[in-house]
């Protein structure tokens, strides 16, 4: 799907660059077991394995050799939900939200983990600094949260590696 969709877009704009966001794993209630299903002590280093073995060597990395002249870069959109999971556990976000339940107060709308706002705001201000290159400690952009998204986003984009970021 990929490369019919680059192909596509290159006869309509020769001169584009591609972005892939890397959405967390499916299933947040199960995320333990997935990892361990994949012989991963945690969520965290399979969604890394994930990231940085399977996206980037088995996708993004063939895509750049089928498309020499056209840069392609990602946005691990999934290490916002990850961190924010994982403040939540810690007890250490600064909003109400609950795991599961309405968009505007949940961290996931549903068991197969589509994103509630305050996930959808921190992905916002990841493509905000990866397209644009935004500085998000000096960006006014009000989030509605009181959870640092600005933050947040800004460490996943800098701890991204570096050949798959602009």
């Amino acid at each position: 799907g990929f490369s019919e969709w680059i192909a596509y877009g290159l006869q309509q704009n020769p001169d584009m660059k591609v972005f892939i966001s890397i959405p967390p794993i499916d299933f947040p209630a199960n995320w333990n077991d997935t990892a361990q299903y994949y012989g991963f002590n945690s969520i965290e280093l399979f969604y890394d394995y994930m990231v940085n073995t399977i996206i980037h060597k088995t996708v993004v990395d063939p895509l750049r050799t089928q498309f020499p002249n056209t840069s392609i870069f990602t946005i691990p959109t999934g290490w916002a939900a990850l961190n924010l999971y994982s403040l939540k556990e810690d007890g250490q976000l600064l909003d109400s939200i609950n795991y599961f339940g309405p968009q505007a107060t949940s961290l996931f709308t549903d068991a197969k983990g589509h994103q509630g706002q305050i996930i959808v705001e921190a992905g916002t201000l990841m493509w905000m600094k990866g397209i644009y290159q935004v500085d998000l400690g000096t960006n006014s952009f009000q989030t509605g949260f009181n959870t640092d998204l600005h933050g947040l986003a800004d460490q996943i984009m800098n701890d991204h590696d570096p050949n798959y970021k602009q």
